[in-house]
């Protein structure tokens, strides 16, 4: 082939190549080409310099030969280079007669034009860039991110890195942010170009469906894509968006294993928008079998100082040898708005305990606007635990009296109106502690909302929760780790049959909820993970199997109350019997007998000791229905086989993690639901 035709084809297939390593991984390549620079640059310059150099002696002509270094060397930025001077200057031939200087001098300038060729992609090509990785990117997963905040962006930077933005980014994740017309695409553009994002701009020619068919959602190839998409707090049209986004997956197709959406929303009135989405069927499936993660923001940065600090560990709950506590569990709750309200709910789901009830003070100075539409929305909280509204504001003397006429306190969130004013309360009840000689002292949570990580703070049993950093991570808003244990549940208790994308987003919640409560089971089992994984059963005792069975029932309860659920009679399960306006003595007669997801009554929202009665009678309304499964049903087994399936409950989320994990037959509930 002529040279005058090779070389063009060697700069086409450099081009080709540089291209190819820019979409696979833009921050690595730039990297990469400022490494083979400095290398390139140096060696060259030393080349000329010393060549120069040899030319004579003495000062000026040293100085001499380090500007023509640096003059030469400049000259590789325009694809140039000054190799003929030395061929006839005395006293270089050592490096123009040295074949293999003279390969080191061409391979510096190979590598200044790959570092060229980088440059100019990497600012004039960066939109046909993220259009080919779009198209055409080898990644497996492409998380898609509505929102241009700074949360979103801090999201966006976990995802591709796995929550560690030191290490090297993820090539198998593409990180896609869509934002609106009259967001600032260039601004947007280089806060995220450091972890190898891609801006989407929403608009008429450019809507949320082409988006999707962009990044290749139900497009047909061997290497499948597994899409997430997530809606962040400040997108006002977020029930719209989830809308389409599952319209378009099933016009194309898309496998419901391969589809998850995570909605942050704004208001009560969009979560329920989007959670009927989840709950409209066509015959007696979903219509859009996909999974969604619907969670408020402040209802995560709870969640996360449950995790991190949960009620089972308060230094003065005591547990006995079979797993009954010592007192009642007693929280306060100082300043009762969002995130005060989110706190003692899950301070109730996760604060149920055998030989205790749970006691709530509740504190803030307009409690008597605040009580009523909170209680209107959850009126069986009473079922769960005690409540105590003050109308106090904590700067008063009336809450330090209050202090003192509380006998003890387990657990205390202080979550006023500002970050100041929430760390100052909790040194002055620190203090109270202090000055009372008290020997064992509550955990004390403070609110703040501009705060970083969630570690201990330099005074004990105080700790910080709500930082961003702790709350916009992969590991929380996807919670892929976290709904490993929530699916192993389901897949234990369906034998695989009913798949994770069938349940509806309550039943996907309620598993959560169940999942989130095994640290707690296994510390009042007394054993860690490691040792629950390789037991056949939690405990082969008898008298703990069934406290823990009645923890769990608790449990229970107190998740359906903090839904909104209400308890239903026997009465009423009998008229529902009678009354039930479908296909007779079918399993939907009998799922409507006994509770109700519309209105949210359960017949099993009771004691434990009365759990006999209410089985008893529903046996004999399946005897009347000709079912004979349904006849040998006794709803205390329910919670004991949560407590025996534990370990196989962990194994199988051990398993999950592993490629080849795959799921032995598991016995099914008995109560009817997949986790209740």
């Amino acid at each position: 082939m002529p040279i005058h035709l090779v070389l063009p084809l060697v700069f086409l297939v450099f081009v080709l190549g540089i291209f190819y390593l820019m979409t696979r991984g833009r921050q690595i390549m730039l990297k990469v080409s400022i490494a083979l620079f400095l290398f390139s640059g140096i060696v060259v310059f030393l080349l000329y310099t010393l060549s120069y150099a040899s030319y004579d002696s003495g000062l000026a002509n040293t100085l001499h030969a380090v500007l023509r270094g640096f003059f030469g060397t400049a000259r590789m930025l325009v694809i140039e280079h000054d190799h003929e001077a030395l061929v006839d200057l005395q006293g270089a031939q050592w490096f123009t007669e040295s074949i293999w200087l003279q390969n080191l001098f061409w391979f510096c300038h190979v590598l200044a034009l790959i570092v060229i060729q980088a440059a100019l992609i990497a600012l004039f090509g960066r939109k046909l860039i993220d259009k080919f990785r779009m198209r055409f990117g080898l990644h497996r997963e492409v998380y898609m991110i509505k929102g241009n905040e700074k949360n979103a962006f801090l999201l966006g930077e976990n995802i591709a890195s796995n929550d560690n933005p030191r290490q090297p980014l993820d090539v198998s994740r593409l990180v896609v942010f869509l934002i609106g017309e009259e967001d600032d695409a260039e601004k947007i553009y280089d806060t995220i170009s450091s972890f190898g994002g891609v801006v989407q701009i929403l608009d008429g020619n450019n809507d949320f469906r082409a988006c999707l068919e962009k990044a290749g959602m139900g497009k047909r190839s061997r290497r499948r894509k597994k899409f997430k998409i997530v809606l962040m707090p400040s997108v006002i049209s977020a029930s719209d968006d989830a809308y389409r986004i599952v319209i378009f997956a099933k016009e194309k197709a898309v496998r419901p294993e391969d589809l998850e959406i995570f909605v942050l929303p704004s208001s009560e009135w969009d979560r329920e928008e989007i959670e009927a989405i989840t709950q409209k069927k066509e015959g007696e499936k979903r219509a859009y079998p996909y999974t969604f993660h619907i969670t408020h923001d402040i209802d995560l940065i709870t969640r996360q100082m449950i995790k991190m600090h949960p009620p089972s560990e308060c230094h003065a709950l005591k547990f006995n040898e079979i797993g009954v506590a010592s007192h009642n569990f007693t929280v306060m709750i100082l300043g009762f708005g969002a995130v005060g309200q989110s706190a003692f709910l899950h301070l109730a789901m996760n604060g149920q305990f055998v030989g205790s009830r749970m006691h709530a003070i509740i504190v803030d100075k307009d409690v008597d606007l605040l009580r009523d539409p909170f209680l209107h929305r959850r009126p069986g909280l009473k079922l769960c635990c005690e409540m105590e509204f003050m109308g106090y504001d904590v700067r008063s003397a009336k809450f330090f009296e209050l202090l003192k006429e509380i006998d003890r306190a387990d657990y205390i969130v202080v979550a006023l109106d500002s970050d100041e004013m929430n760390k100052k309360t909790a040194i002055d009840i620190r203090l109270h502690y202090e000055r009372a000689g008290a020997g064992i002292f509550p955990f004390i949570a403070v609110y703040e909302k501009s705060g970083g990580s969630q570690d201990e703070t330099q005074f004990e049993n105080i700790f910080c929760f709500g930082g961003q950093e702790d709350l916009y991570k992969e590991s929380v808003i996807i919670r892929n780790e976290a709904d490993l244990l929530a699916k192993a549940v389901n897949d234990a208790y369906t034998g695989g049959k009913q798949p994770w994308q069938d349940l509806d987003w309550f039943t996907q919640e309620s598993n959560r909820a169940a999942a989130d409560f095994i640290p707690s089971m296994l510390k009042l089992a007394k054993l860690d993970e490691k040792e629950a994984m390789v037991k056949d059963n939690l405990t082969d005792d008898g008298t703990i199997a069934e406290i823990l069975a009645q923890t769990e029932h608790l449990r229970w309860i107190a998740f359906k109350a903090a839904m909104g659920y209400l308890p239903m009679s026997l009465e009423e399960m009998n008229r529902r019997f009678e009354n039930y306006g479908g296909k007779k003595n079918s399993r939907e007669h009998l799922d409507f007998c006994r509770r109700d997801s519309n209105t949210r009554v359960h017949v099993c929202l009771a004691a434990w000791d009365e759990l006999d009665e209410i089985s008893e009678a529903y046996r004999e309304l399946a005897r009347r229905a000709g079912n004979l499964k349904e006849r040998e049903r006794d709803f205390k087994n329910n919670d004991r086989d949560i407590i025996e399936n534990i370990p196989k409950f962990l194994r199988a989320a051990k398993e999950q993690r592993a490629p080849t994990g795959v799921f032995s037959k598991r016995r099914t509930s008995k109560r009817g639901e997949i986790i209740w």
